[in-house]
């Protein structure tokens, strides 16, 4: 009786430390599929305030912030004093006030997700109101020509190939203004351009 009990407790021991048989499993795979549109997202700036200084006007004009003097030697005596003709000849101006270049660096910038079957976006300015007009006066600047620039195209329409959501194509307006009815300081407003982009 005492070898049976024996032999009972070794056969238990073994069940204990034998190892569990392995747990029920079932596994299965799923596809994903998933339709993205076509999508386009413009950055810009709704208001643009610039102050053109006095100095940088002066060089774009000159080529320098200064005037220039002038000797033309002594005066000669004249009716009721003296007289001396210096026959000034003003030398040209070094920029044309009628074609004054602005560029508006970073202006913009654009993501998008190009068309099924396309690859590019396309981004077109639009001069929209070409008239600043003198808050208090009847001067004015016209702007002439509006341009866009990415750094490898340049003109009024660019196109580029989708850069996807993540970084932007960026890049800025070129404005070609004409200052040549702008003859009060002060401030000239409301004028604009439209930027349009789209996939093509």
């Amino acid at each position: 009786m005492k070898k049976c009990l024996i032999a009972s407790l070794i056969i238990m021991g073994a069940a204990l430390v034998a190892p569990g048989t392995a747990s029920a499993q079932a596994q299965g795979s799923t596809d994903i599929d998933i339709s993205l549109p076509d999508i386009v997202i413009l950055h810009y700036f709704s208001n643009v305030d610039i102050a053109i200084t006095q100095s940088a006007l002066g060089t774009f004009l000159t080529g320098a912030a200064g005037n220039a003097a002038v000797d033309e030697g002594s005066a000669s005596p004249a009716a009721g004093g003296f007289t001396q003709n210096v026959a000034l000849a003003p030398t040209a101006l070094s920029g044309d006030p009628s074609s004054a270049l602005l560029t508006i660096r970073n202006a913009w910038a654009v993501r998008s997700i190009s068309l099924a079957g396309g690859t590019d976006t396309q981004l077109v300015i639009t001069n929209t109101d070409n008239t600043l007009d003198h808050t208090s006066t009847a001067a004015s600047i016209t702007v002439t020509n509006v341009a866009v620039d990415d750094g490898s195209s340049n003109g009024s329409t660019i196109t580029f190939p989708a850069p996807g959501l993540v970084s932007p194509r960026m890049g800025d307006v070129e404005l070609t203004l004409d200052l040549t009815a702008a003859v009060n300081a002060g401030d000239y407003l409301d004028g604009e351009y439209t930027l349009t982009a789209s996939n093509i």
